[in-house]
């Protein structure tokens, strides 16, 4: 069921890049993009949203929900480990999560992507926040990294 869920996003988010002629756009219109659609379509992401790499930190791109941190060492936090490994980090309780940067009360689970460019250059990461505890799983990242692959292609 997720699966599917996630293939029509990726399917809208595609269609709408295409249709927009998006290869003539830049990164932060495929960011804005993709937190609308991921937003609308999955009720449980109660914060989307991308930091984006500049120098050592992380800082607040295009996001929806309430307001974020904005700026994140690399290497600290959910998001600036996801970035420091450069691989997707799923936390079930972020209070469990030693260096959790506890940017809003109501988060309780959090799945972050790392997004890569034309180059394999580490450009931003894609945060999820649910209000629920144990939200995101391996579906959740297949999902995710298939749809944040189309940074890949600008």
């Amino acid at each position: 069921m997720k699966n599917a869920a996630y293939e029509e996003c990726f399917a809208s988010i595609s269609a709408i890049w295409r249709d927009e002629d998006g290869q003539s756009l830049d990164d932060i219109a495929l960011m804005a993009t993709i937190n609308s659609v991921l937003s609308h379509r999955f009720p449980h992401f109660y914060w989307t949203g991308f930091y984006r790499v500049c120098g050592t930190r992380l800082i607040v791109g295009p996001y929806i929900g309430t307001v974020g941190c904005l700026q994140i060492e690399i290497g600290n936090g959910v998001c600036g480990t996801a970035a420091a490994k450069r691989e997707t980090v799923i936390v079930a309780d972020v209070n469990q999560f030693p260096g959790h940067i506890a940017c809003d009360p109501n988060s309780k689970s959090e799945i972050v992507v790392p997004v890569f460019g034309p180059d394999g250059e580490l450009i931003a990461v894609l945060d999820v926040d649910s209000d629920q505890l144990d939200s995101f799983d391996e579906e959740d990242q297949r999902g995710l990294e298939k749809i944040i692959a189309l940074f890949r292609e600008l």
